[in-house]
C-alpha cells in the first residue's frame, strides 16, 4: 500500500489541491447556492431528456453529450439529479485534465516540475466556475487532452492503437461540441496514410466506432429534422452573432444579443429553414457586406479575448455576506485579466510551435493547431465572456512548459528526458 501511494503521490496531491481550490472559490462566491439555469444548460438538459425519455435526438446538442448528461435517467433520476450529476462529471473531467497534463509533461520535464505545471489549471478561475453549470467545456477539454496524451504516446512508442484511439476521441469530441468537427476532420486527414496502412488492424475498432457514431448522428438528424448534419447550432450561431453584428454595423445601430429581431425571426422557422436562411444570409453578407463582416469577426475575437467570466456577474449573495461584493468584483477582474494574458500567450506560443513544427508535425504541432483553431473559431460568436478561450488554457500550459524546457539556461532546472 505504501508503494502504491508513493508511486501516485503526485496524482493524489493534484486531486487534493484541485478540490481545495474548488472549495475556496465555492466558499467565496456561494457557487453551490446559485439557482440560475442558463439557456444553453436547459438545452443540454432537453437533449438528455430526448435521448433517454423520448428516444429521439436534439436539434442543437449532439448525442454523446446527451448520453453523458442523461446517465442518471437510467436509474430513475429526476431533472435536478441531472444537474447534480453534471457537477460530478465536470469536476471529474476538470481534475482529470490536470492528471493527464501531468502525465504528458513528465515525458519532457522532470516529475516535480511537471507536478507544479499540472497545478496551474486549478488557478484558471473561469474553469472552476463552469463546473457548476451543465455545459460542455470541461468535458470537451478532457476528451481533447486525453486525445493529445495518446498522440504523444503514439510518437513515443509507435503503437498504432494509440493513434487510433487518439483520432477516435478527436472525432467523438464533435458529438460533444459541434464546433470541433473541422478540427477532427483535419486530424484525420493528417494521418490518412497511417490509417490506410493499418485499416485492418484490430485497434481500428476505436476509429470505426467513432465514425459509426457520427454516421448515426448525421443520419438521425436527416430522418428526424430533414438534413444530414451534426447539429443546427452552427447556422444559428453565425446568423445570430457575427452576421447580425455585421448588419448592425452596416445600418449604424448598436448590436444587442438579447433584443435581436434577426434571431427572433430565425427561431420562428423550422430547423431545415433555419439552416437555409442562415447559409443564404452568410453568402449575401460575404457578397455585399464583407467589410462589416470582417469588422464583426475581429470585434468578436477581441471581445472573447478580453472579457471576464460571464457567470460571475449573475451570482447572488444568498448568504447575505458583507464581503461577497468584494470577492465577486475581484474574482471577475482576475478572470478578465487571465483571459487577456493567457489568450495573448496562447496565440504567440501556438504560432511559434506551428512555424517550428510544421515539417516535423510532432504532437506539440497539433496542440498549437488546436489552440489557434479554437481562438479563430470563436470569432463567429460573442457575448459569452471568457467561455470560448478557456478551453485553450490547459493546452497553453503544456506548450509553455515545453517552450521553457527547451531554453538552454533553464534545461538544468527542467531536465528534459527527451528532445
Amino acid at each position: 500500500m505504501k508503494s502504491f501511494f508513493k508511486k501516485y503521490k503526485y496524482h493524489f496531491l493534484i486531486i487534493f489541491v484541485g478540490l481545495c481550490c474548488l472549495e475556496v472559490l465555492n466558499f467565496l462566491l456561494q457557487l453551490d447556492k446559485q439557482m440560475l439555469i442558463y439557456p444553453d444548460c436547459s438545452n443540454y438538459l432537453e437533449s438528455a431528456q430526448k435521448m433517454y425519455l423520448k428516444f429521439t435526438g436534439h436539434y442543437y446538442r449532439p448525442m454523446l453529450m446527451a448520453f453523458i448528461t442523461g446517465i442518471p435517467y437510467l436509474f430513475g433520476s429526476s431533472d435536478p439529479g441531472i444537474f447534480e450529476w453534471s457537477f460530478v462529471v465536470n469536476v471529474f473531467c476538470w481534475l482529470g485534465t490536470s492528471i493527464i497534463l501531468f502525465e504528458i509533461l513528465k515525458s519532457f520535464v522532470k516529475e516535480k516540475v511537471a507536478f507544479w505545471f499540472a497545478l496551474l489549471p486549478f488557478f484558471i478561475l473561469g474553469n472552476i466556475i463552469l463546473n457548476y453549470h451543465l455545459l460542455t467545456e470541461n468535458i470537451f477539454v478532457f476528451f481533447t487532452i486525453l486525445a493529445f496524451y495518446l498522440l504523444f504516446q503514439y510518437y513515443k512508442t509507435g503503437k498504432f492503437w494509440c493513434l487510433s484511439l487518439s483520432l477516435s476521441l478527436a472525432l467523438s469530441s464533435m458529438l460533444i461540441k459541434p464546433g470541433a468537427k473541422f478540427f477532427g476532420i483535419v486530424m484525420l486527414l493528417f494521418f490518412v496514410k497511417e490509417i490506410l496502412k493499418n485499416y485492418r488492424h484490430k485497434s481500428m475498432i476505436f476509429l470505426y466506432g467513432s465514425l459509426l457514431m457520427i454516421v448515426i448522428q448525421v443520419v438521425g438528424m436527416k430522418v428526424q429534422y430533414g438534413d444530414f448534419t451534426i447539429s443546427y447550432i452552427d447556422g444559428v450561431t453565425y446568423h445570430n452573432y457575427i452576421c447580425s453584428k455585421a448588419e448592425c454595423y452596416k445600418n449604424g445601430i448598436e448590436y444587442e444579443q438579447i433584443n435581436n429581431p434577426r434571431a427572433e425571426y430565425l427561431f420562428g422557422l423550422d430547423f431545415t429553414d433555419q439552416k437555409k436562411v442562415a447559409l443564404e444570409d452568410l453568402k449575401q453578407q460575404i457578397k455585399t457586406n464583407f467589410s462589416n463582416l470582417v469588422k464583426a469577426y475581429f470585434s468578436d475575437i477581441i471581445e472573447n479575448s478580453k472579457t471576464g467570466n460571464a457567470c460571475i456577474e449573475d451570482l447572488k449573495n444568498y448568504k447575505s455576506k458583507s464581503d461577497f461584493p468584494f470577492w465577486k468584483k475581484l474574482i471577475f477582474s482576475i478572470t478578465k485579466w487571465q483571459n487577456r494574458i493567457f489568450t495573448v500567450l496562447a496565440i504567440l506560443l501556438s504560432a511559434m510551435f506551428l512555424y517550428k513544427g510544421y515539417k516535423q508535425r510532432k504532437a506539440t504541432f497539433f496542440v498549437a493547431f488546436f489552440i489557434l483553431y479554437i481562438i479563430t473559431l470563436s470569432g463567429i460568436s460573442c457575448g459569452q465572456g471568457d467561455r470560448f478561450h478557456l478551453v485553450t488554457f490547459p493546452f497553453l500550459i503544456l506548450l509553455l512548459a515545453k517552450f521553457l524546457s527547451e531554453k538552454k539556461r533553464l534545461k538544468p532546472f527542467f531536465e528534459p528526458l527527451q528532445k
